[in-house]
């Protein structure tokens, strides 16, 4: 039997795959595209990662797990992919979309780009001619083989941790969580930057002892990881469940500092000073964002423009 080694399920690439997908087969001087868009690089989310400018953003096709919350399943879990609207590029063409845009990143966001190495990998290959970064919005459910062969090709992530229990991911999601944590601690091990997003989802996730998990685990991985809560709205086959309430997001946010995240943000709920970036040393403002409307004060030389303090953004 032929498995597929690119992501922990090691599907029978003969048969029907859990991503729908025959990555293994892909062809790199091809990428296949469900979408393409100019986004704010905080929508991915990134903060702390080339503030205030725009990235490229392409989605492909399938996603390696079955969350019954995804919010973008019309292109992650399709009923049938031959119904999903597909326009190829060669990797020249889409990184060069980028430069006549005066964009400095691409992101593989949308659904789950990591089942497709090989558009990732030969598209940053050129990129990284024009010093152009390549980012990943990913579920972090990889396998190890796939994530030695990104990793010298990646420049920023955002992993998306579903929650700390491995009830959920099997439940909920259709997979396992340890791969998740190993892809966060290779990505932070090798130097690439590393966000985390935790979507709250009320009578899931929710708990103090849910957001707990997650804290511990962060805190005990990297200082430098900055940490989004972010609002759950029904979405796909979780229909029935309300929206999570902003004082929970609130709460997540503010329990992290406490118990010494430096860096928390909430997401998809109004705009207020806690999505701002301050010094840790002094509490002056270091970014401020409104919406996406950025302002970013930290000095050319990555520091505090009041106490000279280091902060752990990274800018060109």
């Amino acid at each position: 039997m032929n498995r597929c080694d690119i992501c922990p399920n090691n599907c029978d690439y003969d048969n029907n795959s859990i991503c729908q997908q025959s990555p293994i087969y892909d062809d790199e001087n091809i990428v296949e595209t469900s979408a393409i868009a100019i986004d704010p690089i905080e929508k991915k989310p990134l903060y702390h990662f080339m503030p205030g400018t725009k990235t490229l953003s392409i989605g492909t096709v399938g996603c390696n797990l079955k969350c019954i919350n995804c919010q973008n399943h019309t292109i992650a879990q399709p009923e049938n992919t031959i119904l999903v609207p597909i326009k190829t590029y060669a990797p020249e063409e889409l990184v060069q979309q980028a430069i006549d845009n005066d964009l400095e990143s691409i992101s593989w966001t949308y659904n789950e780009p990591t089942i497709h190495p090989k558009w990732i990998i030969s598209t940053a290959k050129i990129a990284k001619d024009y010093d152009i970064k390549t980012i990943l919005v990913t579920n972090g459910y990889t396998s190890q083989k796939t994530l030695d062969k990104l990793e010298k090709y990646v420049d920023a992530v955002n992993v998306d941790i579903k929650s700390m229990d491995e009830e959920f991911y099997k439940e909920v999601c259709v997979g396992t969580l340890k791969p998740v944590l190993n892809s966060i601690n290779y990505y932070v091990k090798h130097g690439v930057h590393t966000e985390v997003t935790n979507l709250l989802i009320p009578g899931y996730n929710d708990s103090t002892q849910d957001i707990r998990k997650i804290i511990s685990f962060i805190g005990n991985t990297s200082d430098k990881i900055p940490l989004h809560f972010t609002r759950f709205y029904p979405q796909f086959k979780l229909n029935d469940i309300e929206p999570t309430r902003e004082k929970t997001i609130y709460k997540a946010c503010d329990l992290a500092q406490y118990l010494g995240i430096k860096y928390t943000y909430p997401g998809n709920i109004e705009a207020s000073y806690k999505d701002n970036t301050y010094c840790k040393n002094c509490r002056h403002l270091l970014i401020e964002r409104n919406d996406y409307e950025i302002k970013n004060h930290v000095t050319k030389m990555g520091g505090c423009p009041n106490c000279s303090h280091k902060a752990d953004v990274y800018q060109e």
